[in-house]
């Protein structure tokens, strides 16, 4: 007979996430994903859910992608000592879109904490489905803070996926190309990226056009679907599932 049980659902949030503040007029606000919480308590929705605080990712749990001397370098830069990492800072993409504030290493802790802890769930099947708000990072290079991402929680959360699982598919809808996370797998077979995003040569990040579609043992195994500005939501249902389905 058909399962009709409810799926496992597990929901990772930390309070202390709503205090870090990128800055000054920076439209990326950590703030939010205390509001998000506060409508999933007063909409009764965490009753339907297993809610965790999660541990705050380790230097050797981040190191399992990014570089040793990036990770090194977002320990122990602050405020207070920009001026002795000048050179640093250029080599890292740290600056406008990815600024120094008060409690970044923290927070890149905190929120990919989540991520892994999540994975690790599913990995020991203990949940069907993992809620993380304050991640999805995926701009984030191995050694290079992008767009407003410093630490590729997604790439993390997968290389504990692939402990347990042979494939994982990555679907990712922001309307930024998911540019890290793709280019992260993009020789491999085991990790299959699609991303659904805005197009156009001039819309950030510049990449994931329908014509890179993986190399070497990940040919066809990334997978880009640009789409003109504009889009409505009925047009994105009408790509979506049929492409999904597939």
């Amino acid at each position: 007979c058909a399962n009709t049980s409810r799926p496992r659902l597990d929901y990772f949030y930390d309070a202390q996430l709503g205090n870090f503040h990128y800055g000054e007029g920076h439209p990326m606000r950590p703030h939010r994903v205390r509001l998000t919480h506060q409508l999933v308590v007063n909409y009764g929705l965490y009753k339907h859910m297993n809610v965790f605080r999660p541990r705050r990712a380790t230097k050797r749990d981040m190191t399992a992608f990014h570089s040793d001397d990036y990770i090194a370098f977002l320990r122990d830069i602050c405020e207070d000592n920009m001026a002795d990492y000048i050179s640093q800072l250029e080599r890292f993409n740290l600056g406008a879109d990815c600024p120094i504030f008060d409690g970044l290493y923290e927070y890149c802790q905190t929120y990919t904490g989540g991520s892994i802890a999540g994975a690790a769930r599913i990995n020991q099947q203990s949940s069907d489905i993992v809620l993380n708000w304050a991640g999805g990072m995926h701009h984030a290079k191995r050694g290079e803070a992008s767009g407003f991402c410093y630490i590729n929680d997604i790439v993390l959360a997968i290389l504990e996926l692939l402990k347990v699982h042979v494939r994982v598919l990555y679907i990712d809808i922001d309307i930024h190309h998911g540019d890290g996370v793709e280019e992260a797998f993009y020789l491999t077979n085991r990790v299959m990226t699609l991303s659904f995003h805005q197009s156009g040569n001039n819309f950030f990040p510049r990449t994931g056009f329908s014509n890179d579609v993986g190399a070497k043992t990940g040919k066809s195994y990334a997978l880009n679907f640009p789409l003109s500005t504009g889009m409505n939501d009925a047009a994105y249902e009408s790509i979506f599932k049929p492409v999904i389905a597939k």
